[in-house]
């Protein structure tokens, strides 16, 4: 006799009444849209999430020259100027050849020619990821993974016997730029810039070579100290996920946090189990120890999420922040006076765009957040492909 297969699933509510009701028509909307249903009023006035359109500069634009696929950007400050970091391949996301570049401007207008950070290599197959920016005193530090893609290799180096080394580089002039760290972390994925905790420890969301997630966490603020994998209770499994029971996938690493006033880390996770909600686990003792990662209510259309607290004590969210599964179109900041529930959505962008140019693993859309708080101005770095 078949009983029904019931199990339990810990939800985090981190939207007010308010919110909650303007994300689901939002949803509704776009959904019957896409179905043609029509009603008489046209939806008038429902699910419109204000807008508020940033002032938007752009540092980088490419043509077949210079390499079509840019993403995965940082921002950081570093002696008075803005530095702004990305990936750049000659088309695909994770080709040969991939290369990791950044600019800087003292104005957040004028950008400069971009400088070569580290570089791939086509022929062998090497390729960088970026992972993220760190500045410290007179040093500004590259979090970058080297890769290899044997596959796509015009000839294959037969040194490549490591699928991924994190390694930190650095500069003291923002131009010449030196390895002096191999091999920092034993994990899979790192891809956001790390921060101080509360407690002046440097932390990043990463996830270990069997796809489950945690954190890096540093004995203090120097990147050139060994950190610690801490690891996020978990309970599925990235190899057998569709043989178990729904847990969400949390195996990329994106993930982005912040402390409240009562000193607890709120992580939100990017979910790949096309849910199109964030997950979040909870530390109260500076990031030793974690809760279990819990399903919220946060729309997200499974995307890169930033998020920190502004300089007038609000916490914020910044990303694709939508239950339309991979619309990346939709870019908004997500606001909350305590950090537990937030209460106003604003979307920062009003056009959609399409790509230019073609490639593997590209997306349309304004996309992969990375901010920076400076005074009290709020600087935003995505990607538009």
């Amino acid at each position: 006799m078949a009983t029904p297969d019931v199990y339990q699933r810990a939800m985090v509510d981190v939207l007010t009444p308010q919110l909650k009701g303007l994300v689901h028509m939002h949803f509704t909307v776009h959904q019957f849209g896409l179905t043609g249903c029509t009603r008489e009023d046209a939806f008038a006035g429902l699910g419109v999430v204000p807008l508020y359109e940033m002032e938007c500069h752009p540092v980088f634009t490419t043509d077949t020259e210079l390499g079509t696929y840019n993403h995965r950007q940082s921002i950081a400050k570093w002696k008075g100027e803005y530095w702004l970091a990305w990936d750049n391949c000659r088309a695909h996301e994770e080709y040969p050849g991939q290369r990791t570049f950044i600019s800087h401007s003292r104005d957040a207008v004028e950008w400069s020619d971009r400088i070569l950070i580290a570089d791939g290599d086509e022929r062998s197959g090497k390729f960088r990821d970026l992972e993220g920016l760190y500045p410290k005193g007179d040093t500004l530090y590259a979090f970058i993974t080297e890769k290899w893609d044997l596959a796509h290799a015009g000839a294959p180096s037969a040194s490549a016997e490591i699928p991924a080394r994190h390694d930190i580089w650095a500069t003291t002039d923002g131009t010449t730029w030196e390895l002096v760290k191999e091999d920092y972390a034993d994990v899979r994925w790192m891809l956001e810039s790390p921060r101080l905790t509360a407690a002046g420890r440097l932390m990043t969301p990463a996830t270990d070579r069997q796809g489950r997630p945690g954190v890096l966490l540093w004995p203090g603020n120097d990147p050139l100290q060994e950190p610690k994998l801490v690891l996020q209770p978990w309970r599925g499994r990235e190899d057998t996920y569709y043989e178990g029971y729904d847990w969400g996938l949390f195996s990329y690493g994106e993930a982005a946090w912040y402390t409240d006033d009562d000193d607890r880390i709120w992580m939100f996770l990017r979910d790949e189990s096309a849910s199109t909600y964030l997950g979040v686990s909870l530390s109260e003792d500076g990031g030793e120890t974690w809760t279990e990662i819990m399903r919220t209510n946060f729309p997200d259309c499974m995307s890169r999420v930033a998020g920190g607290r502004l300089p007038d004590g609000r916490f914020f969210l910044v990303g694709n922040s939508t239950r339309v599964y991979m619309d990346r179109n939709f870019l908004a900041i997500s606001l909350s006076d305590d950090g537990a529930k937030f209460n106003k959505m604003i979307q920062l962008i009003k056009e959609p765009t399409r790509q230019r140019f073609e490639g593997h693993l590209k997306v349309h859309g304004h996309q992969y957040p990375s901010y920076l708080i400076d005074g009290n101005r709020l600087l935003i770095a995505y990607s538009v492909n």
